[in-house]
């Protein structure tokens, strides 16, 4: 047959081939709407502005930066030395304290041991003192250091006395040998150059200052200074070993025989034998030096020291000093 002559039922039908061309499209690849045009004339947004204006002035964006990382530097710079100040004065005070004590010696000017020290709490002339000599007492944190003085200021002598048995700096002495002394860890026939030393005592038993030191001058070997260390009444007298109450036992041994005849002498003397037992059994609460050439001989030592070495505990008895617990 003719295809002109085909049923019409087998052909296509235009209107069902225009629904299928015009199907719905599948959800999943519908497409995004377009994104909302700007409004024309609509002024720029300020993320645009910076941007635009950092671009155009980029040094200036770089010295703020740098400005600001240079001021977080420093902040965190100055936390950092407030914690390390703090942890150096709550826990590791002493060692401070022990380099600023070892880093003074006698010859130095007064304005150095303040500088170091701080003002004095107390100034007097030395008694008996032929020239016009002071000494200045320093409260530090469980120690005085004391110092006298000549009319130029210059330190003629220094000491220093530990009244807190755990604060225990050692002093180097420049003798021949060197002798290292710690106090109230040293005790004072321990130390290296203690047999040539000469020997002094007082013990009071009434209201006197009590005292026990030795001291030692050899001339050119200790580049001319004298050294001293002893016992200082102003601090507690500490035992090498165990406990005993050193001042009764120097009491003791003072109204002996062998104390009369040794705080009565008149001549320099070797100490006794029970004499040789307390030096051995106490250990030395203070330590001082001369400048060169200030203390040359027994007599110019009694001219800087008439009674103790170092501060006077009738002057400080009064003052309390800062507390040496942790």
């Amino acid at each position: 047959m003719s295809p002109m002559f085909r049923k019409s039922g087998s052909t296509a039908r235009p209107a069902d081939a225009a629904s299928a061309s015009t199907a719905e499209p599948d959800e999943a690849s519908e497409p995004s709407e377009p994104s909302e045009p700007s409004e024309p004339g609509a002024p720029p947004s300020v993320g645009s502005r910076f941007e635009s204006w950092t671009r155009h002035n980029l040094f200036v964006v770089i010295v703020v930066f740098a400005a600001l990382l240079l001021s977080s530097v420093i902040t965190i710079g100055s936390s950092f030395n407030g914690v390390r100040e703090w942890y150096t004065e709550t826990f590791n005070w002493r060692e401070s304290e022990y380099a600023k004590l070892t880093g003074l010696q006698a010859g130095f000017s007064m304005e150095m041991f303040r500088k170091r020290l701080g003002d004095p709490i107390f100034r007097t002339i030395v008694p008996e003192s032929k020239h016009r000599l002071t000494q200045s007492t320093f409260a530090g944190r469980g120690y005085w250091a004391h110092i006298i003085s000549d009319e130029m200021d210059v330190v003629l002598a220094y000491s220093v006395t530990s009244c807190a048995r755990d604060f225990q700096p050692t002093f180097t002495t420049k003798t021949s040998p060197p002798s290292t002394i710690t106090l109230n860890k040293t005790p004072i026939s321990g130390v290296q150059v203690s047999a040539e030393a000469t020997t002094e005592s007082f013990i009071s038993g009434a209201t006197a200052n009590s005292y026990v030191y030795q001291f030692l001058y050899q001339g050119n070997p200790s580049g001319y200074k004298t050294y001293g260390w002893g016992l200082n009444d102003a601090c507690p007298w500490y035992p090498a070993k165990g406990e005993r109450d050193l001042l009764k036992d120097w009491t003791n041994w003072r109204i002996s025989p062998e104390g009369e005849e040794f705080e009565q002498k008149e001549q320099k003397k070797a100490p006794g034998r029970k004499m040789r037992e307390l030096l051995a059994a106490s250990t030395a609460n203070t330590y001082m030096e001369t400048s060169q050439f200030a203390a040359m001989s027994d007599q110019e030592v009694k001219n800087l020291y008439p009674e103790q070495l170092g501060v006077d505990r009738v002057t400080v008895r009064t003052y309390p000093l800062p507390d040496a617990g942790d």
